[in-house]
C-alpha cells in the first residue's frame, strides 16, 4: 500500500476522515479526490488506484462519507444520497485548503454509487478540471425496477419501519447490503457476493449491513438528470456484463453530457477492481487524468 498522511475536515458539523497519498519529488501536484460507492470504504481498494496515480505523478484524496468507516456520525452505516453529496463538497473545499497540492489543478473519480455522486458533484462545480466515473450507477429509478415487486415492497416496509424507529429514537433496523443470488439484499445478483466482499480488506470493522431507511433514498437519486449541467471533460466507463447497472443508461447519460468520452468494457461490476481488469481500467484513468491535469 502507498504511504499517506490521514487529515480530517468538516461536513456540516461532523468530522469526516480522509487520506492525501503524495507522489515524491513534485511540490504542489495536481490532485485527485476519490469517493468509493454504496456502503463501500476509502480502504476497499482505493489505495491501488491512488498508488497507480502517484506514480504518474498525482496527488490523490480519499475519505470516507459521514456514518462509514473512520468519520463520525450515528447512526452507523446510514446512507443518505443528498449527505454524501454534502461531504464531496466539503471534501473538495478542504482539499483546496492545502498547501501540499495544487487545488486549482483537481478531478474527482467515483465508482458505482461514487460515480453517481461525481456527476452530481461536477454538475455543481464548475471548478473540476476533470471526472472520472467508472461503472456508475447513472440512473438508480431505472436500476430498481429490475428487482421485482416482492422485493420492493419488502424493502419498502423495512426503510418505513427504520424511519419510524428513527423518529422515536430507537435503534435502527439494518438490511443486509450483499448478498447471494435469491437472498434479501441491496446487492444480490450472482457477481457480487464474491465481488464485492472481495474488497474488504482483512481485519476491518466494516459490517454486510445498511440501515433501512437508507433504501427508501436511492431510487430518488438520478445522477443522469444532472448530467447536462457537467461542463469538465469527462471519462464514463461503463461494463457491458454489469448485473447492478444496465449499460444503456450510461449510454444515455453520455448522450446528454458536451464533453464527455463513453468506454465500454468486456467485464461486470466489479472486475474493475481486480487483475486483469484493473490494469485496463487504471491506465484508462490515468491517461485521462494526466492528459486534463498537467
Amino acid at each position: 500500500m502507498p504511504t499517506f498522511e490521514t487529515f480530517h475536515f468538516d461536513s456540516q458539523g461532523l468530522d469526516c476522515a480522509g487520506k492525501l497519498f503524495l507522489p515524491d519529488g513534485i511540490e504542489r501536484p495536481p490532485v485527485v479526490v476519490m469517493g468509493h460507492g454504496l456502503g463501500a470504504q476509502q480502504d476497499f481498494r482505493l489505495p491501488a488506484f491512488a498508488e497507480r496515480f502517484v506514480q504518474r505523478g498525482l496527488a490523490v484524496f480519499t475519505f470516507d462519507y459521514r456514518y462509514w468507516g473512520e468519520s463520525a456520525g450515528a447512526p452507523r452505516q446510514l446512507l443518505i444520497p443528498r449527505k454524501q453529496k454534502q461531504d464531496w463538497h466539503a471534501a473538495l473545499a478542504y482539499v483546496r485548503s492545502l498547501s501540499e497540492v495544487d487545488g486549482t489543478r483537481l478531478a474527482i473519480w467515483g465508482s458505482s454509487f461514487g460515480g453517481a455522486h461525481v456527476i452530481q458533484v461536477a454538475a455543481d462545480d464548475h471548478s473540476i478540471r476533470a471526472v472520472v466515473s467508472q461503472v456508475l450507477a447513472a440512473d438508480t429509478a431505472s436500476a430498481v425496477k429490475g428487482f421485482g415487486l416482492g422485493y420492493m415492497i419488502k424493502s419498502s416496509l423495512y426503510g418505513v419501519t427504520d424511519a419510524l424507529r428513527g423518529l422515536l429514537g430507537l435503534s435502527p433496523l439494518y438490511f443486509p447490503l450483499v448478498g447471494r443470488p435469491g437472498s434479501t439484499a441491496v446487492m444480490n445478483t450472482p457477481e457480487c457476493w464474491d465481488g464485492y466482499l472481495g474488497l474488504v480488506p482483512e481485519g476491518s470493522t466494516w459490517k454486510n449491513e445498511v440501515t433501512a431507511r437508507s433504501l427508501l433514498r436511492l431510487p430518488l437519486y438520478r445522477a443522469t438528470k444532472a448530467a447536462h449541467k457537467v461542463k469538465a471533460p469527462t471519462l464514463l466507463m461503463g461494463a457491458i456484463h454489469d448485473s447492478l447497472v444496465d449499460i444503456e443508461d450510461i449510454r444515455k447519460m453520455a448522450s446528454k453530457m458536451s464533453d464527455a468520452i463513453l468506454k465500454e468494457y468486456d467485464c461486470n461490476h466489479f472486475e474493475p477492481y481486480y487483475e486483469p481488469m484493473f490494469e485496463t481500467f487504471v491506465n484508462d484513468q490515468a491517461e485521462f487524468l494526466v492528459q486534463h491535469l498537467k
